[in-house]
């Protein structure tokens, strides 16, 4: 392969990569419990207990982003 084919195509998956980015394909995730979103899950007590119970239970390994509970 050639050093102009190859710089050709980085440059194409660049520009792709950029488009998708912009465009957000992603939908962004929603939390919803019995009604209740994010803002009145984050103020709810009694989650906000369940929550750190379970994680104060798990370990995280950062080295290979795995969690273990």
């Amino acid at each position: 392969m050639s050093q102009r084919t190859m710089i050709t195509g980085l440059s194409l998956l660049i520009a792709l990569n950029a488009f998708a980015l912009s465009i957000s394909l992603s939908r962004q995730s929603g939390a919803e419990t019995e009604g209740m979103n994010y803002h009145k899950l984050m103020s709810d007590p009694n989650f906000v207990r369940a929550v750190k119970s379970i994680a104060e239970a798990c370990t995280v390994n950062v080295d290979i982003a795995k969690l273990k509970c």
